[in-house]
């Protein structure tokens, strides 16, 4: 088994939620569980199955939790002492979140609840785990039901002026 890229789940945590603050967003608890699950199941696509962090995540009625860090942040950010994070790491998560990082927890949660690894472990109950190969599959485009389900269709995240980040979509006129 290769090494994580991420000695733990707390670096991501810490990460996105500092960014979350240099944006000038408050990054809810769920949320950050629906952007750390993108980013497991994007490297794992990417990087032949490798896991981004070293957890796993279990489907919930929620939806995807990493169950050390959602319990750790539901309710208030703890201190926690994290390591300096390898620019690969950094560019990756930079990534998501540009891609991600404009979207509710609710429309996050509504697209990923659509997906086969989600769906699949859910059905099978709640509190099971998703597992990394499911989720490295369909990440990757190797499962038939990813085009229906695919995040973003047709969709952008730009940034505002002031740095916002924003999705959008080409607006297409109505012909009358």
């Amino acid at each position: 088994m290769e090494i994580p890229s991420l000695p733990s789940v707390f670096d991501a945590t810490e990460w996105f939620l500092d960014t979350a603050l240099n944006d000038g967003e408050y990054l809810q608890p769920m949320k950050m569980q629906y952007l750390m699950y993108l980013a497991q199941g994007y490297y794992a696509a990417a990087c032949g199955g490798k896991r981004f962090i070293p957890s796993v995540f279990v489907a919930t009625e929620r939806g995807p939790v990493e169950p050390n860090s959602y319990r750790l942040y539901a309710s208030a950010r703890p201190v926690v002492q994290y390591q300096s994070i390898d620019r690969k790491a950094i560019a990756f998560m930079e990534t998501i979140w540009r891609r991600f990082g404009a979207y509710s927890a609710e429309w996050l949660f509504r697209t990923i609840c659509g997906h086969a690894p989600y769906a699949r472990a859910f059905a099978a109950g709640a509190g099971t785990e998703i597992e990394q190969d499911d989720m490295t599959a369909f990440y990757s485009g190797k499962q038939s039901d990813f085009s229906k389900t695919a995040p973003l269709s047709g969709m952008r995240v730009l940034r505002t002026g002031t740095g916002k980040t924003v999705a959008v979509k080409k607006w297409i006129p109505v012909n009358k």
